[in-house]
């Protein structure tokens, strides 16, 4: 089984990505957090499988919740989930160590594979 964490400040993006990941037979969502701070802290403490992680969020945004994360607990898997495909946002994330990116919308077949994929490996960073 695998264990995912959603961390988006969305409600409705959390409710959706949650639902359709919880029909799945071998993925659970086990958490779901709001804002990159209380991702950072729910990931340390339940160290999920896969972190489903976005860019944009209050009080901590997603770059440094991933930071934070693999600091303290490098194996971690996070997948940065957003609706940017800006470059400027995006590159930072995978320089802090996220394991990969999906711009939204993703289709839902994409999550659940590359979520089941990135669980084993980390995507590599081309050079800038």
């Amino acid at each position: 089984m695998i264990k995912v964490l959603i961390v988006d400040d969305h409600e409705m993006v959390r409710l959706g990505i949650s639902s359709y990941l919880g029909i799945q037979q071998d993925i659970e969502v086990i958490g779901e957090a709001e804002n990159g701070a209380d991702g950072r802290d729910q990931a340390l403490a339940d160290r999920p499988d896969v972190i489903l992680m976005d860019l944009k969020m209050p009080k901590m945004d997603g770059v440094t919740a991933t930071k934070e994360i693999l600091a303290s607990w490098p194996q971690a898997r996070v997948i940065i989930l957003t609706s940017f495909i800006d470059d400027e946002l995006v590159y930072p994330a995978m320089a802090a160590g996220a394991a990969g990116t999906y711009s939204r919308p993703v289709r839902r077949r994409k999550l659940r594979t590359q979520s089941a994929t990135r669980c084993g490996d980390r995507a590599r960073l081309p050079p800038k």
